[in-house]
């Protein structure tokens, strides 16, 4: 058993200074049969950490029916992570963001017309402590106090970028430690007065997450926290895309000559994204910053990460590995041999079958006297059809 924590200006594992160099890895963006070469190419880059989010909605797909297998299966990716010798960061939830499908959260609670999300509302506290006793006790094995890899959990995500119901915070807080949550809790928000002030948990380390101006950034962390260890997050490395947009690259030199600044001030950094991988289905998000604006993530969760969508190290990733070798020697093991590639030429599309004539042989109508929205119809994905008819003849009019 282990105890991770912070005195001063360090972290500690035991009694032993540790500086954190972790990398992000959605294990639910990543096909399990991938899982273990993407690790060892983290841990050969000269990272010691592995950090993941987890999405409730993954997870609690329909009220009370959970799931925890296949890519789902977040035991195994942590248990896998420490059979490699790598400590893992847990951010579980309720509210992730991540360019992930609602942020996260199961789109069954818009069922109820007077739900109030991410607050100190008690029907969703409700449905959080729900959602806890199932996924907590799945993950208090797996603590570094108990012998596992899991030494730090965060609480809410970003939170200072939404709100500021320190209420709500602290519920989320004595939620993990009555369950048995033993180890560092933390969180993250932007680098600025309002994300701090709205974000920070009284007793909870606090993080920052940023891209750039790591000096500029950590000053601003002290003047709210001037006797703990300074942590970047989410090191922005790339970025997301969004449909109808280029492609977002950010140069390896750019990306490096940051992480130097940050690795020469002490600081323990996670990369955003190590390995980035695939929204598969509809799990994709979107942004809005207005009523009106809405702009969907594409299906690839490529990041412009250290390895590329397909798990193979970009010019990134050896600039990485190259700065972080100036600080710290690297594993032994080397790389492991790129994954094979097949050509399966080309694919003959015989047959086809028309959706709109097909919709009565894989779905039933419901028949209502105004449009419902589809989590009111228990549809948390896909598509509707909406059809009315209006009897004419009628004047030119609007409906």
């Amino acid at each position: 058993m282990s105890t991770f924590r912070y005195s001063g200006s360090a972290f500690y594992m035991n009694d032993d200074p540790i500086q954190i160099l972790s990398g992000a890895i959605h294990y639910f963006r990543v096909v399990p049969e991938y899982w273990e070469d993407r690790l060892i190419k983290l841990k050969a880059c000269g990272l010691n950490t592995v950090e993941t989010y987890v999405p409730w909605n993954l997870h609690e797909p329909q009220k009370g029916e959970f799931q925890f297998e296949g890519i789902a299966d977040l035991v195994k990716f942590i248990e896998l992570a420490g059979s490699l010798g790598l400590y893992v960061i847990v951010r579980p939830s309720p509210y992730i963001c991540a360019e992930w499908e609602f942020g996260g959260l199961p789109s069954w609670l818009l069922a109820d017309s007077d739900m109030r999300l991410r607050c100190y509302h008690q029907p969703f506290l409700d449905h959080v402590d729900d959602y806890y006793d199932v996924l907590l006790p799945k993950l208090k094995p797996l603590l570094c106090t108990q012998g596992g890899p899991v030494i730090a959990l965060q609480i809410e995500n970003e939170y200072g970028s939404y709100g500021n119901d320190k209420p709500y915070l602290n519920y989320l807080k004595n939620a993990m430690i009555s369950r048995g949550m033993d180890v560092l809790l933390f969180t993250s928000d932007g680098p600025e007065d309002a994300m701090l002030q709205g974000g920070m948990v009284e007793d909870v380390l606090a993080t920052v997450n940023f891209g750039s101006r790591a000096r500029e950034s950590f000053e601003k962390l002290r003047e709210y926290q001037p006797d703990a260890p300074v942590m970047c997050m989410e090191f922005w490395d790339g970025w997301f895309d969004h449909w109808r947009e280029e492609h977002h690259t950010r140069p390896a030199e750019d990306a490096a000559f940051v992480l130097d600044e940050m690795l020469s001030l002490g600081a323990s950094v996670n990369f955003y994204m190590f390995h980035g991988g695939t929204n598969f289905g509809f799990w994709s998000g979107a942004n809005g910053h207005t009523e009106d604006s809405y702009e969907p993530t594409v299906t690839s969760y490529d990041y412009d990460a250290l390895l590329n969508e397909n798990g193979e190290p970009t010019d990134k990733y050896f600039a990485v590995r190259d700065i972080i070798a100036k600080y710290k020697p690297l594993a032994a093991d080397g790389l492991p041999d790129p994954i094979a590639k097949q050509a399966y030429g080309k694919v003959a599309m015989t047959e086809l079958a028309p959706l709109a004539g097909n919709l009565d042989r894989i779905s039933a109508a419901v028949r209502s006297p105004y449009p419902e929205p589809m989590e009111k119809l228990g549809q948390n994905y896909g598509f509707i059809q909406y059809s009315t008819l209006i009897p004419g003849p009628r004047p030119k009019e609007e409906l």
